[in-house]
């Protein structure tokens, strides 16, 4: 009969622990993409919200998200037994360490979800990354599905 000693159940429990833990945010910068090396072969990937962040399956350990929408999202990579290989928050920021967020409006004026605009700088010049819309996808979406008065 096969035994299991309490020092074996400890490093087993310890192992499956570790394996199912969430991975460090994946921080993708808008219009960008970010690659995810996985451990494990990848049969099924899931993005939580797909107006935020979309993915590739470049290989099968190999994942590209890419930034569509400012905002949070979940990443999860499943195997084909449909265990979870990775599992992590997607972030999509609106421009990289270097770059300034500009809002349209000044003072009291600036309203929340206004106007922005990302500014790229780099020693010796600056130039536009992206524009944020004031709308975010599903309120336009919704707004063009409204019935017209």
């Amino acid at each position: 009969m096969f035994q299991i000693r309490p020092i074996t159940l400890a490093v087993l429990c310890c192992l499956i622990t570790f394996a199912a833990r969430a991975a460090d945010p994946v921080e993708v910068p808008l219009g960008g993409s970010v690659l995810v090396h996985i451990g494990g072969t990848a049969r099924s990937v899931i993005i939580g919200n797909p107006a935020i962040a979309d993915v590739t399956v470049e290989s099968p350990r190999t994942i590209a998200v890419f930034g569509k929408y400012t905002g949070g999202t979940t990443l999860q990579i499943l195997d084909g037994s449909g265990s979870i290989l990775y599992q992590a928050a997607v972030v999509v920021m609106p421009g990289s360490a270097d770059s300034v967020t500009l809002r349209y409006g000044g003072g009291k004026a600036w309203v929340p979800g206004g106007a922005a605009a990302i500014v790229d700088c780099l020693p010796g010049r600056c130039a536009p990354a992206n524009t944020l819309p004031p709308e975010t996808p599903y309120k336009a979406r919704a707004a063009a599905a409204a019935p017209q008065k």
